[in-house]
């Protein structure tokens, strides 16, 4: 997959684009063997084809019987306060413009009262509504980027928007122990594809601070109690 943007992932989650539909994985060779399958954790190889609900990249179109995850990864933009590096280079060319269209709009308002220039109430009113929804347009996009991208999903169903991190890993280990305890007398397939260890290495408050290695080990070592649950 190559990108123009620096990014050679699906970053978007209303993104059209994803692992092909006819990609055969080894999920589905499995799953054609009677095993039963499932997937918990980041999945980030796409969700829809030509609309928002297709699903056409959806774990359960290639070979998952089960899926309880994220369909994109972790971001900084999904930490509570977490700074926003999606798209940065272009965000940055979109604040600048609307700064400079505010001072211009700001500079017209301070002509008009000084009488510097005769021109038209109406003019600056339109022109400031304009840098008003131009701001909003794209502040509604990357300002709630937590909320469009950072979800849960349970099969195709949401179950988290945005999700919780403080439960996430207790909430992820709870549905592997189950899958494996419904699974058990039977073939299957599981792929635990935990949150641990990925940036930005958010650690349960069980966790942090218990390692001398700093939040990556703190993150390392919740990991490996994960692992050893399960």
């Amino acid at each position: 997959m190559d990108s123009c943007g620096g990014a050679r992932v699906v970053k978007w989650l209303g993104s059209s684009g994803g692992l092909p539909p006819n990609e055969t994985t080894f999920a589905s060779i499995l799953q054609k063997q009677g095993y039963s399958t499932g997937i918990i954790g980041k999945w980030h190889l796409g969700m829809n084809c030509e609309s928002l609900n297709d699903h056409c990249h959806h774990p359960l179109n290639h070979g998952f019987d089960y899926f309880y995850g994220t369909p994109l990864s972790l971001m900084n933009e999904c930490q509570p306060g977490g700074l926003i590096e999606i798209d940065a280079p272009f965000r940055a060319q979109l604040i600048l413009l609307t700064q400079i269209m505010t001072f211009a709009v700001m500079t017209l308002v301070i002509a008009r009262y000084s009488n510097m220039v005769a021109i038209n109430w109406k003019i600056i009113f339109y022109s400031a509504l304009f840098v008003i929804l131009f701001f909003i347009t794209w502040y509604l996009k990357y300002g709630f980027v937590h909320y469009w991208n950072c979800i849960i999903m349970r099969n195709h169903e949401i179950v988290e928007q945005p999700m919780n991190f403080e439960k996430k890993a207790s909430q992820m280990l709870r549905e592997v122990l189950q899958f494996i305890d419904r699974n058990k007398d039977t073939p299957f397939l599981l792929i635990a594809s935990f949150h641990q260890v990925h940036t930005p290495l958010i650690t349960t408050k069980a966790f942090t601070g218990k390692s001398k290695h700093g939040l990556y080990g703190d993150n390392v070592e919740e990991m490996d109690f994960m692992v050893g649950k399960s």
